[in-house]
């Protein structure tokens, strides 16, 4: 079966769809309101300590204090005290027991109130519930899984083969430097020495700036690790042999895929494709209606049946109707084949939609057990390619079907979906024209339709009257008097008919004539609003290749550099942390500020998704203005006032 991944970016939202065998299969949504933080390490503050419930509550800088409860905590938890402690915290300096894993710490002798905590985020939040978290933190690469404080090597259960599994736990154990901790991803199956080691040393690379964030914090609550965004989790989680291609829209993060790919796995270089077609990419790949199809609770069957999709506050109803279905049936027949179907569909919108927790499918009631038996098995069945842990338990008498989901995040109608089930706006000029010409083209068939059936009222009146008129005036012709008052009566009130009829008719002609000139209009606005997207999108790659030259240059002077021996300078990462800590520290008293950099920086900072002015108004709410100064050092930076100018630091 054919797999692709399918990603479009957009001004305010990113969407990453799996595609299996031409039909969508999953569907990912991010944008500035619903960022990714599965992943993220926070330096929380614990509020409470609850015995009573197993459970602590930690503020961790979000609406709702994070949720951790004790079965979430490390048996490293005295050891990761002892971590955070330090004024300069390194992992290499905390002594590991040789019993660590078999320790089992008492979280109410080390968890106290208003105690600072290193924790990493495992659900996000839900309704009005906070994240989970845990103590057990990690760092996912594309083959390994680093594990701080740790001394456990082990190999992903879904390596079967027990000669693999011995030769990459002894590959990873020698790799792993003393501290730390390492998983085998189920990817790295058949991988060398030189790929796992590749991928450590870009993990260990990534914790070291964790150890360097602690250091310097000195407040909490406060974001020390941000993982990577939806679209680099899904390529690094999902993308392997199995699948044909990637296909991106956007030229700045198709570069960057490409050049992650190239890194990690060169043969499969190739699969990475730009889309730049006219069309959108989501039609380009034939998913743009199963998208749109995600977001409404009335899903259509094939055999003319429908679901109803709701949720409540406690779980998701599922509602099987047979609609139109059944004809040539009987209707235990119908009522089991309406089933049948609903359950391949139904896995499929779950998977879709991502909905999680408890499930309650409403089938059509099936009075013989084995019929119910065929439903429950197809139902689960279609859940083993599903990746979310489901469990799927067996109808009742009452045709009743529980399922449990594993949930992570909030489902997709639950995030982006109005109250009326439509999927909500993207600010997107295109999507709104291309809607409305779908609700003027739909308009318009209604009218048509209409129209036509007065016209055939309108001539079969005619012609029963002009049967009418002819009779009369033959019976008239014979007996030489006028017809008899019945037909003349009949004749007047058809006469009567026929007017109101061309009346309902000219009034529907100037509706119709009407609805035409909107759709034109609306198809007008449509091509214009394409051909701003296509201009834009333009205009979009022009400064995305002019970002990847200037990063090719940076690269290449620091190359220069360390080739010539120059003086040490900050790498770039240290200088946007520095301007992040600054932009937090002072967003009380700076909403906006000019950041003045050498053009280089500039195209740094404004060439990851989202920028980081970007990243920084959402995360601070402060306006920072860029721009370039070529008088400014590459690695240099002075921060002004936004209206006077005044220089407020330099470095």
């Amino acid at each position: 079966m054919s797999k692709e991944i399918v990603v479009n970016v957009s001004d305010n939202r990113t969407r990453i769809a799996i595609v299996e065998g031409g039909k969508l299969a999953e569907l990912y949504i991010e944008n500035a309101e619903h960022k990714r933080t599965i992943g993220n390490l926070y330096l929380g503050i614990v509020r409470r300590v609850m015995p009573s419930i197993r459970a602590a509550f930690v503020d961790i800088g979000q609406e709702q204090d994070a949720f951790l409860h004790f079965s979430d905590l490390s048996e490293n938890l005295p050891q990761l005290k002892n971590f955070l402690n330090q004024n300069t915290p390194k992992v290499e300096t905390v002594s590991l027991p040789d019993n660590l894993h078999d320790q089992n710490p008492d979280p109410t002798k080390h968890l106290s109130r208003n105690q600072r905590l290193l924790v990493q985020v495992k659900k996000e939040p839900i309704s009005n519930k906070g994240s989970r978290i845990s103590t057990d933190l990690s760092m996912a690469g594309r083959f390994l899984v680093l594990v701080p404080l740790s001394k456990v090597v082990a190999v992903s259960r879904k390596i079967e083969k027990e000669k693999e599994r011995n030769r990459l736990k002894a590959l990873a154990g020698s790799l792993v430097p003393d501290g730390f901790g390492v998983i085998v991803r189920t990817v790295a199956e058949g991988r060398d020495a030189k790929s796992l080691d590749k991928d450590l040393r870009l993990l260990l690379e990534r914790w070291r700036r964790v150890e360097n964030r602690l250091a310097q914090a000195s407040n909490a609550p406060t974001l020390i690790h941000e993982d990577v965004d939806m679209a680099s989790s899904i390529i690094r989680d999902q993308f392997s042999d199995d699948y044909d291609r990637i296909l991106i829209d956007h030229k700045a993060l198709f570069h960057s895929v490409r050049s992650y790919v190239r890194a990690v796995a060169p043969s499969m270089v190739s699969r990475v494709e730009y889309h730049s077609g006219n069309n959108p990419v989501f039609e380009a790949a034939g998913i743009q209606q199963g998208a749109d199809r995600a977001f409404k609770d009335r899903v259509e069957l094939p055999s003319g049946g429908y679901l109803f999709i709701e949720k409540t506050e406690a779980m998701h109803v599922v509602d099987v109707n047979s609609g139109r279905s059944g004809r040539g049936k009987s209707q235990a027949e119908n009522s089991l084949a309406v089933n049948l179907e609903a359950a391949r569909v139904i896995a499929r919108q779950v998977r879709l939609r991502d909905i999680g927790g408890i499930i309650v499918v409403d089938f059509i009631d099936l009075r013989d057990e084995g019929a119910r038996k065929k439903v429950y098995d197809e139902l689960k069945g279609c859940f083993e390619d599903d990746r979310a842990v489901t469990k799927v338990l067996p109808m009742s008498d009452f045709g009743l079907v529980e399922i449990t989901r594993q949930r992570l995040r909030p489902s997709l109608t639950s995030s982006f979906a109005s109250s009326s089930g439509a999927a909500l706006s993207d600010d997107s000029d295109i999507s709104k024209y291309r809607q409305q010409l779908r609700e003027a083209d739909s308009r318009m068939q209604r009218l048509e339709n209409r129209l036509q059936k007065t016209r055939e009222r309108l001539e079969e009146r005619e012609a029963k009257l002009e049967t009418l008129e002819q009779d009369a005036e033959a019976s008239s012709s014979r007996s030489e008097a006028p017809a008899d008052k019945q037909t003349q009566k009949q004749i007047a009130s058809l006469q009567e008919e026929l007017a109101e009829v061309r009346k309902t008719l000219n009034v529907e002609r100037s509706a119709h004539k009407q609805a035409q000139q909107e759709r034109d209009k609306a198809k007008r606005e449509a091509q214009s609003a394409r051909e701003a997207a296509r201009s834009a999108q333009g205009e979009r790659d022009k400064q995305a290749e002019e970002a990847e030259r200037l990063r090719s240059k940076i690269e290449q002077a620091e190359s220069e550099r360390v080739q010539h021996g120059a003086e040490a300078t900050r790498p770039a990462d240290e200088v946007v942390d520095a301007l992040g800590t600054w932009v937090a520290e002072h967003a009380a008293q700076h909403r906006a500020v000019t950041l003045r950099v050498h053009p280089f920086l500039a195209a740094y900072l404004n060439r990851a998704i989202p920028s980081y002015p970007t990243r920084w108004f959402m995360e601070h709410f402060v306006r920072v203005h860029l721009e370039s100064d070529d008088a400014v050092s590459p690695l240099s930076f002075a921060i002004e006032e936004a209206d006077t100018g005044t220089t407020l630091v330099e470095a």
